[in-house]
């Protein structure tokens, strides 16, 4: 799919010089925003004015892989990406048709410190930018679903949270519930999801991966630079292994019940690959089991759980397989009534004891 008027770079000179390796060996691009994010991606550049130390992407580390960066002119933003949604739509599409990534991994700056983006929505609203329209053309931009559908992270999310944290004093987590924010980044998201989506099938080109990470803009650019470095290596270590994710997991056990009261839920999810499965469970209230596993593709795994206010939640759960290839989500929606009988029971007797506090608690309590 080719997207947009022309397949022809700015910067047309110095891209070239370069374009014969594209189809040399498989391509992961990375994208960039506001400082640091532009600075950090820069020796993965190929436009000798954002990089004129050269370009250190070919084969990188010997790992099998091109790197390339595009980024706007740190501090102007001017160039590739500029801070306008006509700008960034064409360039990505350009962009995209000449390097065929396996991977994108894109950048942005904004809370962190090392923010992994889960979702991404597909708006038809968003914040505005600097130059008339003002909005995105189209919006939505994705035609092909309905207004406010969410794409999903399709990077190695955890394993690079996880490197990540090991590796530096960076704080990185994955932000599984939010987006990011209705503006560029979030639209930048979502184009790299969506542009997977699209070729994640394709036989020659396939894109395997592709997601975005806000990064706290006060890091220090030499963090950054090897936070970022880690990234790649993990994505990279992913895309040699995945194959398929896992089915969505389905989640069985009761719908209803008992405020304390424990309950036995059973979630299964199968593997394509026979890959063996972990599983992360949200159960709506607050309490998430964190990855248990790893148990055998196709296997029946029992958790038991209460909760301990009255309400109706939504259990959700995602599987990954041991590349990190990862499911979609799994959900069960759960009510713990109230006891009428109950409520009314205890009550009488407060009216009894407590005849003038009565009209306060019931207006308090909505009873």
């Amino acid at each position: 799919m080719v997207v947009g008027d022309s397949t022809k770079l700015l910067f047309e000179d110095t891209y070239s010089y370069n374009a014969k390796l594209y189809d040399e060996l498989p391509n992961i691009m990375l994208t960039g925003y506001w400082n640091p994010t532009g600075q950090m991606i820069a020796p993965f550049s190929n436009d000798t004015y954002l990089n004129p130390d050269g370009w250190k992407g070919e084969n990188w580390e010997d790992r099998g892989y091109n790197i390339y960066s595009f980024f706007p002119t740190p501090g102007t933003y001017n160039g590739t990406f500029e801070i306008d949604y006509q700008d960034t739509w064409g360039d990505f599409w350009s962009i995209t048709a000449q390097v065929k990534p396996i991977a994108i991994i894109s950048f942005g700056a904004g809370i962190g410190p090392w923010e992994i983006e889960y979702n991404a929505r597909n708006l038809d609203t968003w914040v505005p930018d600097k130059k008339p329209p003002k909005q995105p053309t189209p919006c939505p931009p994705d035609s092909t679903v309905p207004v406010g559908y969410a794409r999903h992270s399709t990077l190695p999310v955890q394993e690079i949270e996880d490197a990540v944290n090991e590796q530096t004093s960076i704080n990185a987590w994955v932000d599984w519930e939010d987006n990011p924010g209705a503006f560029l980044c979030e639209y930048m998201a979502y184009l790299g999801m969506w542009y997977q989506s699209i070729h994640k099938n394709d036989v020659l080109h396939p894109c395997k991966a592709a997601g975005f990470i806000h990064v706290d803009s006060e890091t220090l650019l030499e963090y950054a630079m090897e936070t970022t470095n880690i990234t790649i290596r993990e994505t990279i270590e992913y895309l040699s292994c995945v194959q398929n994710p896992p089915e969505t997991p389905t989640i069985t056990g009761q719908n209803t019940g008992k405020i304390w009261k424990e309950y036995e839920y059973t979630f299964i999810s199968n593997d394509p690959d026979n890959d063996e499965i972990f599983f992360y469970i949200n159960w709506g209230d607050g309490q998430i089991e964190k990855w248990l596993g790893p148990f055998e593709s196709g296997k029946s795994v029992v958790v038991s759980h209460s909760w301990i206010f009255f309400g109706s939640y939504k259990i959700k759960v995602i599987a990954k397989d041991t590349c990190g290839a990862l499911s979609d989500w799994g959900t069960l929606t759960v009510t713990m009534p109230r006891n009428r009988l109950l409520t009314n029971t205890l009550f009488l007797h407060l009216q009894e004891w407590f005849p003038n506090v009565f009209p306060l608690l019931r207006y308090i309590l909505r009873l």
